[in-house]
């Protein structure tokens, strides 16, 4: 994805955001989000995420567009940062995720607490899970299971499969939507 070039008018836009113009910021916002939105989507595969990480980078944004003063690579900037918050994002889900599944259920396990209920509820959420993750075929187990427990790549997994990435990537997001839905998950 090429970075936009800014033009003198958004130089003009940065500067009034930096002195604190809550409509110069905006303006950048609306400007920008799209390829930032583009720029998350490479790493996460989700737009939905996509569009709520965009959040996270525009409120770094806001926290550092003071200290900025390269006006001319702005677009550069916005990339650098926008990169950064996607692996931090990635770090970040990775360790909650961290939890590895067992091969013969091909689901994450759920970590162990350190009270009775919350061990309790752990054992309910992931019988609910197991049951829910059932239901679907074969297939999508499958490339669940390649994905989340053995770590392939997208690529890897069409590869292994001789199916599309666009179905795989498809199947991946569809099925995480709809656990999500199902067990009510936020």
């Amino acid at each position: 994805m090429k970075t936009p070039r800014i033009t003198e008018e958004e130089v003009g836009i940065v500067k009034r955001a930096q002195a604190g113009d809550e409509s110069a910021f905006n303006a950048l916002f609306y400007k920008y989000k799209n390829f930032v939105d583009s720029l998350l989507y490479q790493y996460i595969k989700d737009w939905d995420e996509a569009r709520d990480v965009t959040n996270i980078v525009f409120l770094k944004v806001h926290e550092k567009l003071s200290l900025f003063t390269a006006y001319e690579s702005f677009g550069g900037w916005l990339r650098i940062l926008t990169n950064r918050t996607a692996i931090d994002y990635l770090r970040e889900i990775k360790n909650k995720n961290n939890v590895l599944t067992d091969a013969d259920d091909r689901l994450p396990s759920i970590p162990d607490s350190t009270s009775p209920e919350d061990d309790l509820v752990n054992r309910t959420t992931r019988e609910q899970l197991k049951a829910e993750f059932k239901k679907y075929p074969e297939k999508t187990q499958r490339i669940f299971y390649l994905f989340y427990v053995k770590g392939l790549t997208v690529e890897q997994i069409s590869k292994a499969l001789d199916v599309p990435t666009g179905t795989i990537k498809s199947t991946l997001s569809r099925t995480r939507r709809k656990l999500k839905n199902q067990l009510k998950f936020n």
